[in-house]
């Protein structure tokens, strides 16, 4: 037996999928990318982290931590 993949946009070909979802002998996986169905602006946002760290606008764990116990000092003594 040989199995063929034909990646289909639903969108646009509906009444390509109506056609060969009758056949017997055809099965139809759906396998979004998820990436696919984000908005631009999660798109924008996953963009500008990458950028981020590729031009080294990053912070380590340690410092996380460091910065976040000296904010809750400066909130605990107001």
């Amino acid at each position: 037996m040989k199995k063929i993949t034909i990646n289909i946009e639903e969108t646009k070909y509906p009444f390509f999928l109506e056609l060969i979802k009758g056949m017997d002998f055809v099965s139809i996986e759906n396998n979004d990318d998820w990436y696919e169905n984000l908005s631009f602006s999660e798109k924008k946002n996953i963009q500008k982290g990458i950028d981020d760290i590729e031009n080294g606008s990053v912070f380590s764990h340690a410092e996380v931590i460091s910065l976040a116990k000296k904010r809750i000092n400066e909130l605990k003594k107001n």
